[in-house]
């Protein structure tokens, strides 16, 4: 008569540890990955939302025309940029107005469209002129920040914050402009131009 073979109940809890730490050894991994995964994803929503509110803006600045009174002078605040430009064939004041309680980027033309160009939450939108009389520039500096629970934060979803910074070249202070472009600019006013 054969006799017949089982597991002991040793060989049962030695197999259900084994699997236990292989299971635990794979979630980590697997956790892990895709906490990378989503991390990177709201870091580059970020980086994307900030880089189109620049983009915007510096497409605007390169319309911008220098000023023929004082309406059209650009108005440089922390929160607020304005100055003219051609839309639809007109001098028009372009307003960048940043709403901190909303979080928001508004795109202002007088006589035309207003809407917002923020798509995420925006932290901070600063706008400086910076440099001497002669060597004026525009810093603009744009922190986009979407994360959704604000009050429980953890080290790393504050590490999504995104700050891009730009600094332009504006036509719109006469003071820096080169010699031939005050010539140009005073060609084409003479000739009906715009600047």
């Amino acid at each position: 008569m054969q006799k017949k073979h089982g597991f002991t109940l040793v060989e049962i809890i030695m197999v259900a540890f084994v699997v236990a730490i292989v299971s635990g050894i794979a979630y980590r991994l697997m956790s892990g990955t895709f906490s990378q995964y989503f991390k990177s994803q709201s870091k580059l929503t970020n980086l994307r939302a900030a880089s189109i509110i620049l983009e915007r803006i510096k497409a605007d600045i390169r319309l911008a025309l220098i000023p023929i009174d004082e309406s059209e002078n650009p108005v440089i605040e922390p929160a607020k940029l304005s100055f003219c430009i051609t839309d639809e064939g007109e001098r028009r004041m372009v307003t960048y107005t940043f709403n901190p309680t909303e979080g928001k980027v508004v795109r202002d033309v007088i006589g035309g469209i207003s809407r917002v160009i923020s798509l995420t939450k925006v932290g901070d939108f600063k706008v400086e002129q910076v440099g001497e009389e002669d060597r004026k520039l525009l810093s603009i500096a744009v922190v986009v920040d979407n994360e959704k629970d604000q009050e429980v934060r953890t080290e790393t979803s504050m590490a999504n914050q995104v700050e891009l910074k730009a600094v332009l070249y504006p036509r719109f202070f006469t003071e820096t402009l080169s010699d031939e472009e005050k010539f140009w600019n005073l060609a084409r006013t003479s000739a009906g131009g715009n600047t």
